[in-house]
């Protein structure tokens, strides 16, 4: 399934990236891009912003790429590993730019406003300013479709990875319990169904500010980097190097 739903974005981004740079405007879009302001660093925010996006891209401190390493081979090259994931993920991100701001650069044009009016952070770029730059092309119920089914596979990608580790963290802290026959598949199914419903409040009225609320205090840089810290704390000086 994740050789699908892993490779399934990466077609959809190369697919927008073409549509994008091609439309009157993109050019605008992509000097925007490539051209920083580099005043911004003076502001604190920047760096939680950035810091937040590696540890949540590279899924520092979280368990996912531990638990995954866990079914190598015992004598896998993991440095290897850990370099090309760094390159991938962060190459990804760069490229992924240049095809949202090309698809930003005409959605200004279009509307006759500055870039930098256009462009939002967060949840409001993937479900606000893109899908209303998506509507604005030819053929956009297609375009549409793409871009959704590219961000629906994301989530579901980042979820295997998140629930796998979670359920190998029970499954080896409870050995007894959970490796009989069909335990494994209840647990999962169980985590699969708290998760839901835990989920469905998110599509309620309200929902966007339980996001909001989710996003700041429970999964911020902040809270990742106290977790971070603890957990070096826990293995270099409690259970020891």
């Amino acid at each position: 399934v994740v050789y699908f739903t892993a490779t399934f974005p990466y077609l959809m981004l190369i697919v927008l990236l073409i549509r994008g740079v091609t439309l009157p405007g993109a050019l605008d879009g992509i000097i925007f891009y490539l051209n920083p302001d580099i005043s911004r660093l003076a502001d604190p925010q920047v760096w939680m912003d950035a810091g937040t996006q590696i540890f949540f891209s590279y899924a520092i401190c979280q368990g996912c790429l531990t638990a995954l390493g866990s079914y190598n081979k015992y004598n896998n090259n993991c440095y290897r590993d850990s370099f090309m994931l760094c390159f991938l993920n962060s190459a990804t991100s760069f490229v992924a730019g240049f095809a949202i701001f090309s698809v930003l650069g005409f959605m200004a044009q279009e509307q006759g406003i500055p870039i930098s009016k256009v462009a939002e952070s967060g949840p409001g770029l993937a479900f606000i300013a893109y899908p209303k730059a998506v509507t604005m092309m030819p053929v956009s119920q297609l375009w549409a479709c793409l871009f959704f089914l590219m961000l629906i596979f994301l989530g579901l990608d980042s979820q295997f990875v998140c629930v796998e580790s979670l359920v190998t963290a029970i499954v080896d802290l409870f050995p007894e319990v959970f490796r009989k026959k069909g335990r494994r598949e209840l647990l999962i199914l169980g985590i699969a169904v708290i998760c839901y419903l835990i989920g469905l409040l998110l599509v309620t009225e309200g929902g966007m500010y339980i996001f909001q609320l989710f996003d700041y205090y429970a999964a911020s840089g902040t809270c990742l980097l106290f977790l971070a810290i603890f957990e070096v704390i826990c293995i270099a000086w409690v259970y020891g190097m």
